[in-house]
């Protein structure tokens, strides 16, 4: 399965539908909220694509490295047999994954793919930077799979660490020397 070759897809005209029709069905927008506590507001805002097959589907995965021109094909940690093709690199996720997915655009994905595209970008301008805006990507990043059902610290976890995060940081500037 390589872009120059004639395998699935046959015909090149048609491969980047074939590869959103796999992203739609086997691929996730998601935004990881992780606990940094050397960070500002105590967390990260962690964006990735990825597209999961099993190894009988590298190839597949490798199509994706190839016409995105970025990212990376792996063994999928704790699950022997599954491969996983995955961009992390925000500057890549800017520059490559959101324009493809804006060019095709995601059916079953929609609303994540658009609450991603909206979140990667606050981070490009900067949202993240201030208390407010760290608050507006982090409620979006709950909208998405699921309402956030899978993730380990809830959205009032999250809320609550920040802002005494932020508090706390206010009451350090705002002391005098």
């Amino acid at each position: 399965m390589k872009l120059n070759g004639t395998s699935a897809p046959s015909k090149l005209k048609y491969l980047k539908y074939y590869l959103l029709g796999v992203a739609d069905s086997e691929g996730c927008f998601c935004i990881s909220l992780k606990k940094e506590p050397t960070t500002r507001f105590g967390f990260a805002l962690d964006p990735m694509f990825h597209v999961t097959q099993n190894d009988a589907g590298t190839d597949v995965l490798e199509l994706f490295k190839q016409a995105l021109t970025c990212g990376r094909v792996m063994e999928k940690s704790g699950q022997p047999g599954t491969k996983l093709f995955m961009v992390d690199n925000r500057r890549q996720l800017v520059e490559k994954v959101i324009p493809f997915f804006d060019k095709y655009e995601p059916v079953l994905k929609a609303k994540d793919f658009a609450l991603f595209r909206k979140i990667v970008l606050g981070l490009e301008e900067g949202k993240h930077s201030t208390l407010k805006g760290f608050e507006e990507l982090a409620r979006l990043s709950f909208e998405m799979n699921g309402n956030g059902k899978q993730r380990r610290y809830s959205l009032d976890q999250v809320l609550e660490t920040i802002r005494a995060r932020a508090g706390s940081s206010e009451t350090i500037r705002r002391t005098p020397k």
